[in-house]
Parts: C-alpha cells; sequence; structure tokens
C-alpha cells in the first residue's frame, strides 16, 4: 500500500467514524444536512472497506490524499457537525 493510499484510508475512516458518532443535541434536524451527512457515511464507508479488502487499489495520488486528509481536519474541526462544514442558505 502506497503512502497516499494510505491517507486516503485513515482520512475516510476518520470521517466516517466521527460522523456516524455525531449526536444532534438540541438543534433542530435539517433534512438536506442529514442526507449529505449519510452520503459522505456511505461514501467514506465504502471507500475504507474496498481498500481494506484489496477490492479497489486506490490510485488517487497525493492530490486526492491531501484533499481528504483536509476534509478529515474539517469534520474533526466541527465535531462531526455536517451543517458547521458546509452552509447551505437559500439565496
Amino acid at each position: 500500500m502506497t503512502i497516499p493510499s494510505l491517507i486516503i484510508l485513515l482520512s475516510a475512516l476518520v470521517i466516517c467514524l466521527r460522523l456516524l458518532t455525531f449526536r444532534r443535541g438540541p438543534s433542530r434536524h435539517r433534512l438536506g444536512y442529514s442526507i449529505a451527512a449519510w452520503l459522505l457515511i456511505a461514501g467514506t464507508g465504502t471507500s475504507t472497506v474496498r481498500i481494506l479488502t484489496g477490492a479497489e487499489v486506490c490510485s488517487g495520488g497525493w492530490g486526492v490524499a491531501v484533499v481528504m486528509a483536509v476534509f478529515a481536519f474539517l469534520v474533526m474541526r466541527a465535531r462531526g457537525n455536517v451543517a458547521h462544514i458546509i452552509q447551505l442558505r437559500r439565496v
């Protein structure tokens, strides 16, 4: 496994686990953000499993590795709250 593949694997795992453990608390439920979170969980979880099982050789390279690492940082900084990462506002 190459270094970029390892970075992608760890970043996807961090993103998936942090979003899965998010607790909404008193804030209200917003359908758009929950759909976005579900898609992120499904995508990163699937990527993690496929890389670990060898079903897919990750050919993303350093560019994808950097993007995944930055996104993992943002997810951790927002404590898994997708609404704090992407602000969807009506125009």
